[in-house]
Formats: structure tokens, sequence, C-alpha cells
């Protein structure tokens, strides 16, 4: 995020200069008009951490233009103060955390309004530093990547309190530099966004100080500040890069490859997801809204739908998770 040190605690980090954006909401936006074929699941619920709003929202797929969410997560008893990082568990509880805290919020699945969290993870022995990425695996650990310390901490399932990690990623060997978004596959190796203008892709088992097993990086790759990551269903890695936009690599892409697409026209893209149908989801920091693309969006492409305006409350939205 393009963060200036009056405002926000990350200038020390690899971001893109510039300092905070200063876009406001668009009271006029007017709703797009969509075919059948372009609406999803009505079923579908995007969640988005409203930094600026120190809030979590949530909007149902079928939602568009300048509407209100449906839940909202804020208020005293949350603790929030910038919320950033953001997951979903199998069970729909919502894990998120503050840009500039050292801990993991855990809430129910259905929390709305001014809740306090069924359970929280840190103290002395979590290890956690600021936190910048959030994953909860297929087997309900918690991954965290903690970006000053430069180390993603394992914690396990329902972990709760003051709890040491049960495996730790740092060192030189691992070449994490200021680490963000989070992805796993579907054969268990992490990716990790780094701020090195690459995705650091670590084995199953990797533990310690341990060297990746692959990477994502060069001058094809066009990346330069990744931040959210995600998988779509066919495997293919989805990258919200802060400076470039929405690109997509095919399954299994290693090393200085290019993408086989790349989504423009973003300010500062801070999140992407991709629904069952594949279609792509993104939330844009720069100009607080959310977009869905066709599953083969290219270039400048037209978003399907885009939920902005007033009445949505998005204030510097980073990351998103859908159910």
């Amino acid at each position: 995020m393009r963060f200036s040190l009056a405002v926000c605690s990350y200038s020390a980090l690899a971001f893109a200069l510039g300092g905070c954006n200063g876009h406001g909401l668009n009271n006029s936006f007017t709703p797009q008009v969509l075919s059948q074929a372009a609406q999803p699941d009505a079923q579908v619920r995007l969640f988005t951490a409203n930094r600026g709003g120190a809030s979590v929202l949530a909007f149902d797929a079928a939602m568009s233009g300048n509407v209100a969410p449906v839940t909202k997560i804020a208020g005293p008893k949350t603790k929030f103060s910038m919320p950033g990082p953001l997951a979903l568990d199998h069970s729909g509880n919502i894990y998120t955390a503050d840009d500039n805290g050292t801990k993991v919020e855990v809430f129910g699945r259905n929390a709305d309004g001014n809740v306090a969290p069924k359970r929280v993870v840190g103290g002395s022995k979590s290890d956690l530093g600021p936190t910048e990425g959030i994953l909860v695996d297929p087997t309900g650990n918690l991954w965290v990547s903690n970006i000053f310390n430069n180390e993603i901490t394992e914690y396990a399932p329902e972990a709760h309190g003051n709890v040491a990690p049960i495996n730790i990623i740092a060192g030189s060997n691992t070449q994490l530099n200021n680490p963000k978004g989070l992805a796993m596959n579907a054969a268990g190796q992490l990716y990790v966004a780094n701020s090195s203008s690459a995705i650091l892709i670590f084995a199953k088992s990797a533990s310690g100080n341990a060297s990746p097993w692959a990477s994502i990086a060069g001058s094809k790759t066009g990346l330069i500040t990744p931040f959210a990551i995600t998988f779509d269903s066919a495997g293919r890695l989805l990258i919200a890069d802060e400076d470039v936009g929405i690109l997509v690599f095919d399954k299994g892409a290693k090393g200085n490859v290019a993408p086989s697409a790349i989504i423009t026209g973003f300010d500062n893209p801070t999140g992407v997801v991709a629904d069952a149908h594949d279609r792509i989801w993104a939330v844009d920091f720069g100009t607080n809204s959310i977009k869905e693309y066709a599953k083969n969006a290219n270039g400048d492409a037209t978003a399907l739908r885009t939920i902005k305006g007033k009445k949505t409350t998005l204030e510097d939205p980073l990351y998103l998770a859908l159910r």
C-alpha cells in the first residue's frame, strides 16, 4: 500500500512511493446494468478489510453500484484500528489483523456490528510482528506473514491466546523481504508475495531457514509490487500487484515467465479472489471499489460489475475473501 509515514506505519517497507491515496468516494457513481450471464451465484459473499473505516465489510456477489454492505463488523469491542490482512477458514470464520498490530483476531461466521472476537492469537510467545498476510490452510492451520521480522509463522488449528507457533520459516536462505499476501496450492506448496518483485514458493514441508523450492521472478513476469495472491479452480495464480494490476499465471508457472493475462485500469489493487466460476474479483485501495471480471479478462477490460459509492462505506479496502 502506498502509505506515508505521517499516516501509516509502513513507510519502512518496500512499498511503491507516493503516500496514501487521497481518492474520495464517488457519490455520483451509476450502477451498471448486468446481463443474466454475468450474474454470480446469489449465495456468494465477498469480505474485505476496510482499513480506513476500521471495519470488515461483506457484500453479496450479486450486488452492484452504490449499495450498503450486508454486514459490517465495527466498533470498540472489535479492537480494530486499521484492519488489513483477511482470510476465512472452511467454516466461514473471519480472520483479520491490524496493519500495525501483533495479534490475529477471529470472528464467527455470522459476526456483525460491534462484537468482540471469539478468539485472539497474540502475545510474547506468538512471535507475531506487524502482519500483512493471513492464510488458513485446509487442515485449519493459521499462517501469518510478519513483514518486519521477515518470517512466516504457522499456528495450530483453534490456536488461542499467547501461544507459540508450531512452525517458523525465517532466515537468510528464505529470501523473505517484507512478505505480504499468502496462498497455498492444491499440493500444499506455500506461495508468498515478496517485496523483491517476486513470488516465493516453499515446499510443503518447509521450516526454519529453508530456501524457496522455486520462485516467479524476473523481467518477463511484469511483477513490481505484488501484494495479494490467490488461486482459481483451474490452478491459475492470480496476483494483485499494486503498480501493475491483476496478473494471471498459468498453473505450475515458475521462473522468469510471462503472465497469460494482465488486467489493468486500477489505481492500487490490493486484493484478488476467484469465485466458483473463476470470475475474478479485485479490490482497489485507490478508488475504494470492488470489481468483477470475466475469467478470461485481459488488458483494460470492462468490469462485469463494480461496487462503489458512499453507501458502501469502502475506505482504503485491503484484501478479499469469498465464501
